[in-house]
């Protein structure tokens, strides 16, 4: 627990000094650094399953999808085309007893794509939605609101861990992940519509320097009602992930970050937050 303490200090430390340096563009490359880390996992994953992937070409699409919806807005589900096309392409390219096993490479491949990569990536569209850049020592809206979702869907991960333990007795998904109970769920969400509605309250009258909202409104109350909705979306992104695991016989994805594991120990609860802070952001749109 230590260990894992120091891990999670050190690392958020280093998640915060670079977006407060760099702002969004340094966001954008710790995400796309994540995201690729995650997929490579993910594959290593499916690898276990039976169902390897053609890793270079998957790799190399999402590790350009990214950074190319970021500098070319709009772009990233061309980049999934373009990579889906070359990667399957390549197929005429392999002599005739390697194609089959080319050929069913690529439903792994592209699962781990669509499942990492392009739903993280509405983080970045979550930053051009909003259209308010950062300035100096001010956070621009779209970046606020992408920090608002990762920390209520991390903090669905503390709440819930905290509650369980203390008095967790209701087993929610025995078969999947036998830590996880009712009680862990319930905590986890009031956990998550707290830290939802006080951001943006702290930022709105407390410390209104901090961010800039330009004409959105976000009050403390939606951040409650949207902050419990991005925390059921963390807990089922974190189930799909410990299905994968479990399957696998797995306990972590990796042993990338000491005290936590792997890369998507670290994600699984941000791959399904980030479309759906995005969906949001939508119907809050002024």
């Amino acid at each position: 627990m230590i260990l894992r303490t120091l891990s999670t200090v050190l690392l958020w430390s280093i998640v915060g000094g670079v977006v407060y340096g760099m702002k969004e563009v340094g966001a954008m490359w710790i995400l796309n650094l994540c995201a690729t880390l995650t997929l490579f996992e993910i594959y290593t994953i499916l690898g276990r399953l039976g169902y390897a992937a053609n890793r270079m070409s998957g790799l190399t699409t999402g590790c350009c999808m990214i950074p190319i919806s970021y500098y070319f807005p709009g772009s990233g589900i061309d980049v999934l085309a373009v990579g889906a096309l070359l990667t399957s392409a390549a197929c005429v390219l392999f002599p005739q007893a390697q194609r089959a096993m080319y050929v069913k490479r690529l439903m792994p491949t592209f699962f781990g794509l669509l499942f990492v990569t392009f739903l993280l990536h509405y983080f970045v569209r979550i930053i051009q939605l909003a259209d308010t850049p950062s300035e100096e020592g001010t956070l621009g809206f779209g970046l606020f609101f992408c920090l608002w979702v990762v920390i209520v869907a991390k903090f669905s991960d503390i709440g819930a861990l905290l509650v369980g333990k203390a008095i967790g007795r209701t087993k929610m998904a025995p078969s999947i992940s036998p830590g996880k109970t009712i009680e862990g769920l319930v905590g986890g969400l009031g956990a998550s519509a707290g830290i939802g509605a006080l951001l943006p309250w702290l930022v709105a009258v407390q410390f209104p320097e901090v961010s800039s909202f330009g004409d959105w409104a976000f009050s403390p109350t939606q951040g409650a009602i949207w902050g419990s909705l991005v925390a059921l979306s963390a807990v089922i992104g974190d189930l799909i992930a410990s299905v994968l695991k479990r399957l696998a016989g797995m306990k972590d994805s990796g042993e990338a970050i000491p005290g936590i594991g792997g890369l998507l120990d670290l994600t699984d609860s941000l791959i399904l937050a980030a479309p759906t802070g995005y969906f949001v952001l939508l119907y809050l749109h002024p």
